[in-house]
């Protein structure tokens, strides 16, 4: 199966460089269309708009690049529990049939109860994933296009309809992660695509294959992705010059405040990565855990030459991975770069 690669709209700022207090670049209406502009421009298939804090809202982000591209696809990521199911999937209708069929979704429960607290949401880990699970429920049932009603334990609905109906008459694809039992049993169950971070391809495959083996029960096929950032230069010194310079500049703030955010995160995939920067920096052939130094979530980078770059991915490709969701920093020179000098050598 030809592989799937898509970009990043960097909602939080953007630059040369991370761990800064304030971005090189802000995440402004025109910027953030003008990368969209260019990732499409580049080949990317479609763009991750990320939730969370501190990110921009992603339905309006999505909906702007919606209305400013041709063909990329926006993939909104979102939290349930801040918004009813029947809602996220009127919201999510609407942007399919004004985009012909465009919209991705990111189903994200969130990984710090702190973090989640700023937005009032209390849930421990467990209870944030069932009702993960009820609210992936509901929105497959408005999908039906009938009326329904539904009595659970965090979500009622009475006569719910989904108007408008989708576009995608098969339902608007979920990519769905979690590193632990109960997400990898929701992503089984719901999800079209089990996305991971880059982590060491032996890691990527357990957890394929672990996945795999749940949705046997439920007579599901899944595809298979991974969320990681790249750094291509035209040597392999040029590259990795460039990898360890995104991190040169850390501010000892940005540091200490991310610090206090892995001291109170809950979210076993988040762990993991915390592990794979801590005890080494470069795995695999082509890979560098620095990124994860400063940055929360993907971590990990793939460096090196365009053959090199090409053949790193490669790596995940050959256990099964299919979707790739990368960035770079910036992300608008770094769309380009990949666009042209890597791209091309899927073909």
């Amino acid at each position: 199966m030809k592989p799937h690669f898509y970009w990043f709209a960097p909602t939080n700022g953007d630059g040369k460089y991370l761990g800064l207090k304030q971005p090189e670049r802000e995440p402004t209406f025109e910027y953030l269309v003008d990368v969209a502009q260019t990732a499409e421009k580049a080949g990317f298939e479609g763009i991750l708009i990320p939730t969370g804090i501190p990110y921009l809202d992603s339905w309006l982000v999505g909906s702007a690049i919606i209305h400013k591209t041709k063909y990329i696809k926006p993939l909104i990521a979102f939290r349930p529990g801040f918004v009813s199911p029947t809602v996220a999937s009127k919201m999510a209708a609407t942007l399919d049939q004004f985009s012909k069929g465009r919209v991705l979704v990111n189903v994200v429960t969130g990984g710090s109860e702190k973090e989640l607290a700023q937005d009032g949401d209390y849930l421990s880990h467990q209870q944030r994933y069932e009702r993960t699970d009820e609210f992936l429920t509901v929105v497959k049932e408005t999908w039906r296009g009938e009326s329904f009603h539904h009595d659970g334990e965090f979500f009622n609905v009475t006569e719910g309809k989904l108007i408008p109906t989708l576009y995608q008459e098969k339902g608007i694809p979920i990519y769905f992660g979690g590193s632990s039992d109960v997400a990898k049993e929701i992503a089984a169950k719901a999800a079209d695509v089990y996305l991971q971070w880059g982590e060491p391809i032996a890691g990527i495959q357990e957890q394929i294959q672990d996945v795999e083996n749940r949705a046997k029960k439920y007579n599901r096929q899944l595809e298979y992705g991974i969320r990681i950032h790249i750094v291509v230069r035209d040597t392999e010194q040029e590259a990795w010059d460039a990898a360890y310079n995104i991190i040169s500049k850390i501010e000892n703030p940005v540091q200490s405040n991310l610090n206090r955010y892995y001291e109170t995160v809950d979210s076993v995939a988040q762990k993991r990565m915390n592990v794979l920067t801590a005890e080494n920096e470069r795995f695999d052939q082509y890979s560098w855990a620095g990124i994860g130094k400063i940055r929360k979530g993907a971590g990990t980078a793939v460096v090196g030459t365009p053959e090199q770059v090409k053949a790193g991915l490669q790596a995940y490709i050959d256990i099964g991975v299919t979707h790739f969701i990368l960035s770079g920093f910036p992300h608008k020179e770094e769309a380009e770069i990949f666009g042209e000098k890597v791209l091309p050598l899927f073909e």
